[in-house]
């Protein structure tokens, strides 16, 4: 929301979405027939990416803000996820992160809820003669038929759904803001009663992260696992959900994290990945299941820090948090998705200020573009998923990006170079290389050309970025 928060993350479904309006991939009736025996989310068997209920790699993209729970409720701005997903279906985006730890604004609070209303959270708000108070013995029902609806309207409609469990905006200050730390339900001065001891439970080394609490199941630790039974018993019957331990928990600790994630586990079968800004000491190391970070201010950046991410045994991806990326044109964003798919991410997110009052509105471009590339990965099938980056075989790699599965298929993404080199030396055969235009949509002519040396590829005219689709025939 402008202040320390980084929202919305999409991904961008493939390998022949049938709800995309695409080709289905080769084996996909196959694949779902098994969905139907209780398929999920799943990290697909390469470590790299995430596979739906049909068991087909998916490269997640969307266009994520923040925004109640439930349809119909505002924070202080007009945002909604259903109006989001109702904007993107159209073009194929398949990817949308969802808070859970968004505080309760209404009318009184500074800011204000954008329509008055207050906003349903996960705990129930009381009157208590005091004002209106949190009790944690109490779920809100209408946060969480909000959130199944926001579930069932999500696989009408080809999303995935990323569920952040924490977040870590409301625990921090925030300037004393309504979505801060001081009008946050896990703060005791907002409780009903005493549920654990008076003291700060901010976003804090000690304060929400209490490892020995978490670990017995008593004080804080007793609530937080409480929310996590019920979010995973709540989404269980959705076959198009995965998990975010929480969003920008910047204090938190590789230990807590850890433990957390374990236990998440312990409760679903479903992916539980970990999300963090400004470096990676807090990663846990054992039982992630994903990674993300906020860490790019342009899809250059996004294309340099994928490097030491990406390629440790679980999905990651940059997601465009980033202080500028959130609001970044349609043409660096689109470059951003790009860089991602060639940089071996799992796929891209974009956090954008564009339904807050005051912002841009939805940008169509942006997700004609985010389109584009889904439909792009809908044509070439789910080869990708057995590429890795290469970015040592394409010509200047500082700034041009390659995909490769070494002997069989390329996919390179060439920002701004009239001209390119792929590497092939020690490759026998015939190398089909199709060209295809990020803007339009349209691929080009086919070229046949011998491999085992070094390929020179020209762009053609009219094209600024510009991928190349190369199989070995």
């Amino acid at each position: 929301m402008g202040f320390l928060i980084t929202r919305k993350e999409f991904l961008i479904g493939i390998a022949g979405s049938f709800i995309g309006g695409y080709p289905l991939a080769a084996g996909h009736k196959i694949m779902k027939k098994r969905a139907l025996h209780g398929g999920g989310v799943r990290v697909h068997p390469s470590g790299r990416y995430y596979q739906d209920a049909a068991g087909v790699p998916v490269f997640l993209i969307g266009y994520y803000d923040w925004a109640a729970v439930p349809n119909g409720y505002y924070i202080d701005h007009p945002s909604r996820y259903r109006e989001m997903m109702r904007l993107e279906s159209p073009y194929h985006l398949n990817y949308i992160r969802i808070s859970l730890g968004v505080n309760r604004m209404s009318a009184s609070t500074h800011p204000p809820s954008w329509n008055g209303a207050p906003t349903p959270v996960p705990f129930l708000y009381v009157n208590s003669g005091r004002g209106w108070k949190v009790d944690l013995s109490l779920w809100d029902t209408i946060f969480w038929k909000g959130l199944q609806g926001q579930c069932e309207y999500a696989k009408a409609h080809g999303f995935i759904v990323h569920l952040s469990i924490f977040d870590g905006v409301e625990l921090r200050q925030q300037g004393g803001a309504s979505f801060g730390y001081q009008n946050s339900f896990w703060n005791p001065s907002n409780h009903i009663k005493l549920f654990y001891p008076q003291g700060d439970y901010s976003d804090l080394p000690r304060g929400f992260y209490r490892l020995s609490e978490f670990q017995s199941n008593k004080g804080i630790g007793f609530y937080q696992r409480k929310l996590i039974d019920k979010v995973c018993s709540e989404v269980a019957r959705y076959d198009n959900v995965f998990f975010e331990l929480g969003n920008e928990l910047l204090s938190s600790n590789s230990a807590w994290n850890e433990a957390v994630i374990r236990y998440i586990r312990t409760k679903t079968a479903n992916p539980v990945s970990q999300e963090n800004n400004g470096g990676a000491s807090n990663r846990a190391h054992s039982e992630l299941q994903g990674w993300s970070q906020h860490d790019a201010n342009t899809s250059l950046e996004v294309k340099r820090n994928l490097e030491s991410i990406v390629g440790r045994g679980y999905p990651a991806w940059e997601d465009p948090d980033g202080p500028r990326l959130c609001d970044a044109s349609s043409d660096e964003l689109r470059a951003a998705a790009w860089r991602s798919l060639t940089g071996g991410a799992a796929g891209f997110g974009g956090f954008s200020t564009d339904f807050w009052t005051g912002g841009r509105g939805f940008q169509r471009k942006t997700a004609q573009y985010y389109g584009n590339l889904r439909k792009f990965l809908g044509e070439i099938g789910g080869s990708f998923a057995a590429m890795i980056p290469r970015q040592e075989i394409v010509g200047n790699p500082d700034m041009n990006s390659c995909l490769a599965n070494v002997g069989k298929a390329y996919v390179v993404y060439i920002p701004e170079d009239a001209q390119v080199t792929l590497d092939l030396r020690g490759v026998r055969g015939n190398c089909r290389v199709r060209i295809y235009h990020p803007i339009t949509g349209e691929w080009g002519k086919t070229l046949i050309m011998p491999a085992g040396d070094v390929l020179s590829i020209k762009k053609p005219r009219a094209m600024e970025d510009w991928v190349i689709h190369a199989v070995i025939q």
